[in-house]
């Protein structure tokens, strides 16, 4: 065991990060380096064994048993068994808590230890793709009664362990030896926060860190040097979007949101903002093109049907609107400004508002009437029923649609996968008339590191091993 791993990340909370994994203002992906879920994912997003070794289901979907690993510890030398995951999940479905992770998995009625190793979960509804759900970047387990002190100080089981929380500065992890799935490759991992994701390319380029998760692929050049960089292209379900508040005017009228959506060539946008070839359309739905349950929908530029929908909900002259961003993240910046040129001849009068990065997720998103967004990949039953479905507390828009969430209860629960995916096709379509959010494309990332680098595999980053990778 040898070798510092030095990660990049921003700085998108202003202070508020927190390494309580059931947080809105979670660290991630710091949280995936101290902690395991029940149930992780592979390469083809397939649910895969961690902390529970099996899981089965009754007929009808709504009961679940997983069968634990045995012999885990946590960092503290603690056993990890079933009555760490009651704890755990029921601090993620507590109302009250209000946990954002809640419209993932608030379809779990209760959770019960059958035995030390033994879970029962009740749902709601059926819910085919369960497993799924519990893998969850988030669905991270914690010992009992932790939650006074796992913001700042975790304990979890994970492949690191934590000896300095600085989400401002610099957070430092030590290897966990008896690691269940075997002793970390690295002894130390740094993540190290930059105001902004420019700077932290540069640091790249400076040495100053080893791995940058994500970079804008028009900025590969700076890597190009084989001898001292790699660089990973990754299809993925990671998207931006613009999102317009329906509590706030004009937003709240469904003819001006729908023009503000068909008013932009999607194909200019991705190529403008990824570059060519660096994403792929999507036509306002989060589930991306590997999915089982994608819509391949039609959603050219309809310039004219734009103008008419402005006119008929009062605006014959055109609109304006203030849509705010920033570059905590890549593309963001680049996403308002390409939409802005498109939407320009539909007669939609596009105001740049330029956030401060270090508090941009805090102060902006969801609280201004429209601003950038950036979400990565999820499996469709978890991405629409976290965005969209009218209750979720990461529901960016505030619209309440129950017929939507009707719908998503009925697709859910559907036991054949044809006609499960029928359903979820049908909530697309949907979503492309009535929604409140632009989502133009899904990415490919670039992801950029030290040549020193090893082990790295080029999948999205919640499925990668930390404890496989290596810096000669």
């Amino acid at each position: 065991m040898a070798g510092v791993l030095r990660v990049g990340n921003d700085a998108g909370f202003g202070g508020a990060e927190t390494m309580d994994p059931y947080d809105g203002n979670r660290t991630w992906p710091t949280i995936n380096m101290v902690f395991d879920r029940l149930i992780g994912v592979d390469k083809d997003f397939s649910p895969i064994p961690e902390l529970a070794l099996s899981w089965s289901s009754n007929d009808d979907l709504t009961e679940w048993t997983l069968e634990l690993r045995e012999g885990v510890k946590f960092h503290d030398g603690s056993e990890f068994d079933a009555d760490d995951v009651v704890y755990s999940i029921n601090r993620m479905i507590d109302p009250e808590f209000d946990s954002p992770i809640l419209a993932v998995l608030g379809v779990i009625s209760s959770v019960t230890a059958v035995s030390k190793y033994e879970v029962s979960l009740s749902l709601s509804t059926g819910e085919a793709d369960f497993p799924l759900l519990l893998a969850d970047y988030r669905a991270l387990m914690t010992p009992v009664d932790s939650q006074s002190t796992i913001g700042k100080n975790p304990i979890g089981t994970g492949p690191f362990k934590m000896e300095t929380f600085d989400p401002a500065g610099t957070t430092v992890l030590l290897a966990n030896e008896d690691y269940f799935f075997g002793q970390p490759k690295l002894s130390k991992i740094e993540i190290i926060t930059f105001a902004d994701s420019q700077s932290a390319a540069q640091a790249l380029a400076g040495d100053q860190v080893d791995l940058l998760l994500a970079i804008d692929g028009k900025s590969s050049a700076m890597f190009g040097d084989e001898a001292k960089f790699t660089l990973q292209n990754i299809p993925s379900g990671d998207w931006n979007a613009i999102d317009f508040r329906v509590d706030q005017e004009p937003f709240s009228d469904a003819r001006v949101r729908k023009a503000l959506r068909i008013a932009a060539d999607r194909q200019v946008i991705a190529d403008t903002v990824l570059g060519v070839g660096g994403g792929v359309v999507a036509c306002d739905t989060p589930v991306w093109s590997a999915d089982p349950y994608r819509w391949d929908g039609d959603c050219a530029k309809d310039t004219e049907g734009a103008k008419a929908l402005l006119a008929e909900a009062g605006y014959p002259n055109g609109i304006d609107i203030d849509i705010y961003t920033s570059d905590v993240e890549v593309h963001m910046v680049e996403l308002v400004t390409a939409y802005k040129d498109q939407v320009k001849d539909a007669g939609i009068r596009v105001t740049i508002k330029m956030a401060d990065a270090s508090g941009f997720w805090d102060d902006v998103w969801m609280k201004e009437s429209a601003f950038v967004d950036s979400w990565g990949q999820r499996p469709a039953t978890q991405v629409l029923n976290e965005v969209y479905r009218s209750t979720a507390s990461w529901n960016p828009t505030g619209q309440v649609d129950k017929d939507l969430d009707k719908m998503l209860d009925e697709a859910r629960s559907t036991k054949d996968q044809a006609e499960r995916a029928k359903k979820y096709a049908q909530i697309q379509e949907r979503l492309f008339e009535n929604s409140a959010i632009f989502l133009p494309y899904h990415k490919t990332l670039t992801r950029a590191m030290s040549s020193k680098v090893k082990g790295v595999e080029p999948i999205v980053i919640d499925a990668v091993r930390w404890e496989k990778i290596s810096v000669s």
